[in-house]
Parts: structure tokens; sequence; C-alpha cells
């Protein structure tokens, strides 16, 4: 039995034996405990701030003077390290380097970064929210990313695209493919195999000339078999 060095409760760790902290919460709110004047990247503290939430947050001010309040445990794991001026500069300097900030392939770079890194953007709940990143190699330099783009197939005509819709965007998840194409491949599409063939609820429903809602009705509300909900007028 082990006692927490945070909340004092008594825990048991079998497989790391020298835990100090019962849970992951308690160890952040632990080095959070005296972060007040550190520095965390660009941003140094300046005191706790009270508010409603459950996690710490605290006043920080940036080396570009604006201040910012900031969870606890985001300081302390470096997810965020200035007010955003950090990102700004990155930004307008790859708008320098490169030359190519109107491009359709940078305009896509920039569109996978901000729905996975932007909780103001409407699509975040469906790719960041959902704990979809972006690899580092790509956030780090658009050049990765475009020299990636070309040497796999990139056109004009096709759209970036993750093979595992759950899986992150990364050199060996994504490829270059056209809209129709990709509006196979996401998490509301059901796929049904019939007779050796594989294809989604709306495709079959073209081939059979059975609206796809029936379809859904009798797999889901009848629970017929693949075979008669598509071979039934």
């Amino acid at each position: 039995m082990t006692i927490c060095n945070y909340c004092g409760k008594e825990f048991i760790d079998k497989i790391h034996p020298d835990r100090k902290y019962c849970s992951r919460d308690c160890s952040g709110k632990a080095h959070q405990k005296n972060i007040i004047g550190k520095n965390f990247g660009r941003l140094t503290v300046l005191k706790e701030v009270k508010t409603k939430f459950k996690d710490k947050y605290f006043l920080c001010r940036c080396i570009c003077g604006t201040e910012k309040i900031i969870r606890g445990t985001h300081l302390t794991a470096n997810k965020i390290i200035s007010c955003g001026c950090y990102r700004d500069e990155k930004i307008k300097q790859l708008n320098i380097t490169h030359n190519m900030s109107n491009d359709r392939i940078y305009l896509i770079y920039k569109g996978i970064i901000a729905r996975c890194t932007n909780k103001n953007k409407v699509a975040f709940k469906n790719y960041g929210g959902r704990g979809i990143t972006v690899c580092q190699e790509w956030l780090d330099d658009f050049m990765n990313f475009y020299n990636w783009a070309i040497s796999n197939g990139y056109k004009e005509n096709l759209t970036i695209d993750r093979i595992d819709v759950n899986g992150n965007y990364e050199p060996s998840n994504c490829r270059w493919i056209t809209k129709g194409e990709q509006s196979r491949n996401t998490r509301r599409n059901h796929f049904l195999t019939f007779n050796g063939e594989t294809k989604t609820i709306s495709e079959w429903s073209k081939i059979t000339k059975i609206d796809h809602r029936k379809i859904c009705k009798r797999l889901i509300n009848y629970g017929w078999s693949v075979e008669r909900t598509l071979t039934t007028p």
C-alpha cells in the first residue's frame, strides 16, 4: 500500500511500485503546486486565478506582453508555450520562406492543422476533439508536408484523406484521392457485403433501386439479413 504524495489517498500499483501519485490528476496538480514565477516557453506564471472549473488556471504573461489565463496542466505538459504569438510567427515565417501562402496545397495544410488544433473551428469537434492530431514532422515545417504530398501523387483535383478515419494526419495514414472516393471513407458510412462485393448502403441503394432508408430500417429495425434486405423488392 502506497500513500499519494499529493492527496494522501492510499493506493496499490503492482506494475509501478515506485509510483508517488494515485492518479495522473494528482500528479499534474502536484507539479502545479509551486509554478508561480516559473517560465514555460515564452510564458511567465504570474498568479493562480479562481474559475468555475475543477482544474487550476493561472494568469501568465508572454514575452510579447500579452497576458492570458491558461490551464495549469497545459503549462506543465508544455502544450501551450506562448499566448499564440509563436504560432503566428511560424506562419509568417512559412509565408516568407516558401512564398506559397495562397496556393491550394498550403491552404490544405493550414486546414488540417486548424481542425486538429483550433477549438474555435466548427470542424474541431470531429478532429482535434476526437483526439486526431497532425504529426510533428508536418507541424514543424510546411515543406515536409509539401515534399510528401508531391511525392505521393498530389494533384489539383485530389483531396487529402486519412486511410484510417480514426487515425492521425501522418505520412503512413494519408493519401490523395477524389472527393467521390473520400465520401466513402467516413465514419458515417456503413459497408455491406453481398455476393462477394462490399459496398456502402448508398451504393447498394443505387444498384437495387431500394431507398437507403428502407435498407437501414430492414437491417436495424427488422433484423433482416443482408441478402434478404437487398433482394426483397
